[in-house]
């Protein structure tokens, strides 16, 4: 486990080789991320692969045969590989193993890159299928940042999505950690002021189709962090309840978990990624912070 930073006159970064996972996001040394104590969240920015969320009952179905695999994958419980860096990028390596084969029966390549210009950091993935047959993933985000940021309290903070449009809201069954999409509705509202009731019902999941990006900002000082992508087709926003965590989490998703109806097919799962044999997918999001 090996950390290496990032630094130029706006942000100074910490990435870590265990999970290629985020740790530290600083301007005018004020520390953004949320730094994992364990009374509340023990994980920061872990990288989500090869799926988002809980499967139903933590089991999966593939060419016949059951395989079971814990909530958001194995990813941020590997140690990955430095295989490039210089005085603005780190790009990281994960590859399958036997370990991973027990849970996860597939040859791969995973990379993720960070990338530091001004006061943002791009994010990016890529996935390369090095089998014989065709891959199914889902991958995600899942950066905390402090709140408050610097100072306030946590009610004079605000999520908010653009662009402002209607937006399919998927609810989600807490005890389970599945999805209810028979229960899936259109919403409105773009504006979300922080309260603890607002995450009552765990995680708040939207589609996010096209370009979208999610702003948290306060009405006590400047400080906000931005997020933003281009083709992530869902998006969670999360904080502890009924604790009063100091952080919420802003997380753009190519992946989501089990519906609460389904049948345990991988290769069906809703929000799943087909990647054939060969191929290279790619994602990213984008992080500026002010």
């Amino acid at each position: 486990m090996t950390t290496s930073k990032l630094s130029n006159d706006s942000l100074t970064l910490a990435i870590d080789t265990f999970g290629a996972e985020l740790h530290s996001i600083k301007k005018d040394n004020v520390e953004y991320l949320w730094q994992g104590n364990p009374e509340f969240w023990g994980r920061q920015a872990p990288v989500l692969f090869p799926i988002v969320g809980k499967l139903k009952n933590g089991t999966y179905t593939l060419d016949k045969k059951s395989y079971q695999l814990s909530g958001h994958g194995f990813a941020r419980d590997n140690e990955f590989e430095l295989i490039d860096s210089d005085k603005d990028e780190l790009v990281y390596e994960l590859k399958d193993s036997k370990e991973t084969k027990r849970v996860y029966p597939y040859d791969f390549r995973l990379r993720v890159s960070y990338k530091l210009t001004k006061n943002r950091l791009s994010v990016k993935w890529e996935v390369k299928n090095q089998d014989d047959k065709d891959l199914y993933f889902g991958i995600g985000a899942h950066p905390a940042f402090n709140v408050p940021l610097e100072n306030g309290s946590f009610e004079d903070y605000k999520l908010t999505i653009s662009p402002a449009q209607k937006r399919e809201f998927i609810p989600l069954d807490a005890a389970a950690g599945t999805i209810k999409l028979d229960e899936k509705h259109t919403v409105t509202a773009s504006e979300f002021p922080l309260t603890r009731e607002l995450f009552k019902d765990d995680a708040l999941i939207f589609e996010t189709p096209g370009a979208t990006q999610v702003t948290l900002s306060n009405s006590v000082n400047s400080r906000s962090v931005k997020i933003s992508w281009e083709n992530m087709p869902f998006v969670g926003l999360w904080s502890p309840y009924p604790r009063e965590a100091p952080f919420v989490c802003i997380e753009p998703w190519c992946g989501i978990a089990d519906d609460e109806n389904t049948d345990g097919e991988l290769s069906t799962k809703f929000g799943i990624n087909t990647l054939a044999p060969g191929k290279k997918f790619k994602a990213g999001y984008t992080i500026e912070i002010n």
